[in-house]
């Protein structure tokens, strides 16, 4: 119904227009949103006469005369006890989905951060290791390794820090002889340039448990997920961590995060699936002479050999009118050749822009691929989370490549004794605290990780990461991954907008 004089002059500080049938919120508590949201299923009004409605019948904390934005302290009440009664109570978790909160997560390990970034419904902005040269002693302390074992880590992370910072200075000033400025370019554009490149050739030194600083933003049912996730990790920095995410988001959304806690199916679930996996496959003890680590960073594990079939279906589907069904065409590709099946799916490609992703039916296919990477690189791809991961725990293992450049410059002895002096110190931690020596573990080394995606975030990934401008290890990667799609799948050659030229970092 149509809102008086009075109840559009009380809703207007809180909506971008009065009248217009898609407007903004904004000044409301975020459970206050969700509230009015939730609204849609359960009144036949609109939004605002339902927000006029609270602030007429003060179900906002509302005084007279008041011109500033109230109080919301009965409405947050209000919004409260509807929460407890149909989300928790009814289990309609999805209107926790309209309140957003965002943290800044600060001074955390790049391990925990790793953690908090699993969460597929978030978005993330973290301190880059390209832009931002990290100071000594910038660390997290580990309380739980006591003793001899603290002091061992803590004597490895000085090392490592104390060998990036003297070739962080020697490197800047190699590439100021070694890369010259552009012309047109700025004195301050090429400084900015040169540091980033040395960032990228030392950010290996970094260990795993550098400080790091993050901001999240996500919904309160996304959140609620990944808290009972991290309050259920192995590591305490990971629990501690999502304690004070949990103070800190009830501040926001005091009912839809309520009930994060401690899970024993997500606790215990590695160790119950570690025991059975005993039972039916025995690596048998570790021998890395039997492992090829250097060579083939991309494997593909397993693909569909139907794929083309898939995407074509998935395509035509969307495109027939309603006298098309799934039989018929499925029927009518037995007899096409290959060459007509391909031919439809360039013609949904035909056009595509500069940013334009492919079209959804692209996703009716998946592939398997185990990579494996320097963690530096893990830690710039792991942010790619519309796909299915399953990572390895990080060890020194797996070895590490000390980059080409630093050798080029004759810098890279400090760079190599300073990695396997790291190494050491890790397989004394890993014989008693194998969790807890990850931390001591440089982003040089290598991790293994098993990536399940469909084929629209293959081109995604490829596209955005094999680009000139990218670090050498993650193109490395993408390139793989393009290689070892259109092995089994070559009419995927010419679609994929992919670059496999070979750059210095400094010409990148």
């Amino acid at each position: 119904m149509p809102l008086d004089e009075a109840a559009r002059g009380r809703i207007a500080p809180y909506v971008s227009s009065l009248t217009d049938d898609v407007f903004a919120l904004s000044g409301l508590p975020e459970e206050v949103i969700a509230v009015l949201f939730a609204y849609y299923s359960r009144s036949r009004d609109d939004l605002r006469t339902n927000l006029a409605r609270l602030l007429t019948d003060q179900e906002l904390d509302v005084g007279e005369g008041v011109t500033t934005r109230p109080s919301f302290g009965l409405a947050t009440e209000k919004a409260r006890a509807f929460h407890e009664k149909w989300v928790v109570g009814y289990g309609h978790a999805s209107v926790a989905e309209h309140a957003v909160v965002h943290l800044a997560i600060e001074n955390v390990s790049i391990v925990a951060s790793k953690v908090i970034e699993d969460l597929r419904l978030g978005s993330y902005t973290e301190k880059s290791t390209r832009y931002v040269v990290f100071d000594r002693n910038s660390f997290v302390d580990l309380p739980e390794l006591e003793g001899s074992l603290g002091q061992t880590y803590r004597a490895s992370a000085e090392r490592l820090f104390t060998t990036y910072v003297d070739l962080m200075a020697r490197v800047m000033d190699a590439l100021r002889v070694r890369v010259l400025r552009p012309p047109g370019a700025s004195e301050a554009a090429h400084a900015a340039a040169i540091r980033a490149h040395a960032c990228d050739l030392l950010r290996g030194l970094l260990p795993a448990g550098t400080r790091t600083n993050l901001g999240l933003t996500a919904n309160a049912r996304a959140l609620e997920a990944l808290l009972t996730k991290m309050l259920s990790h192995p590591l305490a920095e990971v629990r501690n961590v999502a304690t004070s995410m949990h103070v800190a988001a009830r501040t926001v959304t005091p009912t839809l995060v309520k009930y994060a806690g401690r899970s024993e199916h997500r606790s215990a679930q590695r160790g119950d699936v570690g025991d059975k996996l005993r039972s039916i496959y025995d690596p048998g003890p570790w021998d890395a002479s039997a492992t090829n680590v250097v060579g083939q960073p991309v494997r593909l594990v397993r693909h569909d050999k139907d794929a083309l079939e898939r995407i074509v279906l998935a395509l035509a589907y969307e495109s027939s009118e309603p006298n098309v069904h799934a039989r018929g065409l499925t029927e009518a590709m037995r007899h096409a050749t290959s060459r007509e099946l391909e031919d439809v799916v360039r013609a949904s490609v035909a056009r595509r822009g500069a940013h334009d992703p492919v079209p959804r039916g692209f996703e009716a296919t998946t592939m398997t691929f185990e990579l494996m990477l320097d963690y530096g690189a893990y830690r710039d791809l792991q942010r790619h989370r519309m796909l299915l991961p399953a990572t390895q725990r990080l060890t020194c293992r797996l070895g590490f490549e000390t980059p080409a450049e630093l050798a080029e410059l004759e810098l890279d002895r400090a760079y190599t004794d300073a990695m396997v002096a790291a190494c050491d110190a890790w397989e004394e931690l890993e014989s008693k605290h194998p969790q807890e020596a990850q931390y001591a573990v440089p982003l040089g080394f290598r991790i293994r990780t098993l990536w399940t995606l469909n084929l629209r975030e293959l081109f995604h990934v490829v596209e955005l990461r094999s680009a000139r401008q990218g670090h050498a290890s993650y193109r490395r990667i993408a390139q793989g991954l393009f290689r070892a799609a259109i092995a089994v799948h070559p009419w995927l050659e010419g679609l994929v907008r992919v670059d496999l030229g070979d750059y210095s970092l400094s010409r990148a």
